[in-house]
């Protein structure tokens, strides 16, 4: 991204002719009756509407939503149920912290269309005791961490059966459920807020229940280009905090692909852009990239993800005995101890299948 940031304006100028020449392509294909997209298989073309469904629900409904309640609390007369419903999922229902939701929608088809439009695959690479609770740690976090999405918030991949008695939870903000409708949806795939409380509720539960961090973050999600994995985990400590104050176990995981599915512009750090994303962060505890992928009938330009593998490693779990007050010197110390092997078993994954999923890469984590 260096070079292209080098090249400056013949760099956003190279950009704005591959938009240019998508939308031709895409108004002469729909002209044509889509012609083209008639030699596309039709398991693909499902693959793609299935995705584009997902992608655009996960987008838009937080836009749309607000309106429609207040559309159906003063022009219906369905208002006390709509009232009464968010009201309800205000002040009452916990189970976004509690992770007690029963996961309906992990297993619905529709994940299935999207796993194999990458294609996706998960790896195992050794036995996860169901008598324990665990703190999955997703490297790297990518646009949206769709690996971890896939591969642990649905059964698309076989998680269920690779790792029986594992209960998953993956984390996400908590923003995402103060959204009406949409909460149901992700509760139903497991999620929950990725808050102190919610990691106390969940690992206090013993038998398997788990959790997902994507641990870089929103400052990882900035370097999310193809061709590199650099990780924000040097100075990121709390993940293992809470797995020690819990006496849960580690397991490192490597997403070889994750970052491949879309280009983002670069923002080298001092630039414009990149401190505007760093500055949204502060204020609103959340950013992203500025990404462009391939389109729907185009392969040049748009916003959908680049058809690109991604094969999640699931590493060998650290395995954590007892809980430790880690706000002791005792504690602080073995935080240090146990977030060095962290790394290390991270980079020995890395290492061992490089080769096979990211030839010619290296990992660098700052």
């Amino acid at each position: 991204e260096a070079e292209t940031a080098e090249r400056g304006p013949e760099g956003r100028s190279s950009l704005f002719k591959r938009a240019v020449q998508a939308t031709l392509f895409t108004v002469r294909a729909a002209s044509d009756g889509v012609s083209s997209a008639r030699k596309v298989p039709l398991k693909r073309r499902i693959q793609t509407f299935w995705l584009l469904t997902w992608l655009v629900g996960l987008f838009l409904l937080p836009l749309l939503v607000l309106p429609l309640c207040a559309f159906l609390i003063f022009a219906t007369p369905l208002s006390p149920l709509v009232i009464g419903y968010i009201t309800w999922l205000g002040f009452i229902d916990k189970s976004a912290r509690t992770g007690t939701r029963k996961r309906v929608l992990s297993g619905a088809f529709i994940w299935n269309h999207i796993r194999d439009y990458f294609p996706m695959a998960l790896v195992k690479t050794a036995d996860i005791e169901p008598n324990r609770s665990y703190v999955f740690g997703y490297h790297p976090h990518g646009v949206i961490s769709m690996g971890a999405l896939i591969n642990f918030a649905t059964f698309a991949t076989g998680f269920d059966k690779l790792f029986r008695g594992i209960n998953v939870h993956v984390l996400t903000l908590a923003g995402n459920f103060r959204v009406p409708f949409q909460r149901e949806w992700i509760l139903g795939m497991g999620l929950c807020d990725a808050s102190r409380e919610t990691c106390h509720n969940i690992l206090s539960k013993g038998g398997g229940e788990s959790i997902l961090l994507a641990v870089g973050g929103a400052e990882e999600s900035l370097d999310a280009f193809p061709g590199k994995y650099r990780l924000t985990l040097k100075n990121r400590k709390g993940f293992v905090r809470v797995a020690l104050k819990a006496g849960a176990s580690l397991v490192p995981v490597m997403s070889f692909g994750e970052n491949e599915l879309w280009q983002a512009i670069p923002n080298p750090v001092g630039s414009k852009l990149r401190t505007f994303q760093e500055g949204m962060k502060k204020v609103l505890k959340f950013t992203f990239p500025v990404i462009h992928g391939r389109g729907i009938f185009n392969y040049d330009f748009g916003l959908m993800p680049y058809r690109r593998p991604i094969h999640t490693v699931v590493g060998e779990p650290i395995l954590i005995d007892a809980a430790f007050d880690i706000g002791t010197d005792e504690g602080r110390k073995k935080v240090d101890e146990v977030h060095a092997l962290y790394i290390e078993r991270l980079c020995e994954i890395f290492d061992k299948y490089k080769a096979e999923y990211a030839p010619g890469l290296e990992l660098e984590i700052k």
